[in-house]
């Protein structure tokens, strides 16, 4: 969450800010889910083994396992960005 000090010491949530992290993430998610769709049509199917060396499939489905698992942190820090906007206007 995002907090921006005062002058008097009290900490203020910053939703500009926040909103800005949300959009930013949900953005690298999107990035990152359709890259990885089309490297799983391509290594699951065998389309794009052509030429490929067991290394080189390997290497390409590891890539894919790191977007996943990219994609997957991206969402949870925008859920947990929506989530103090959320508690916020909430007055929590």
């Amino acid at each position: 969450m995002n907090r921006r000090h005062l002058g008097s010491g009290e900490p203020r949530f910053d939703l500009d800010g926040t909103l800005d992290v949300l959009r930013d993430n949900l953005g690298k998610a999107d990035a990152f889910i359709t890259v990885a769709e089309n490297l799983i049509e391509q290594c699951w199917d065998g389309s794009g083994d052509e030429g490929h060396d067991d290394n080189s499939v390997t290497r390409r489905r590891n890539q894919v396992a790191h977007l996943v698992e990219s994609a997957k942190l991206a969402v949870r820090a925008a859920a947990y960005a929506g989530e103090a906007i959320a508690s916020r206007r909430r007055g929590a």
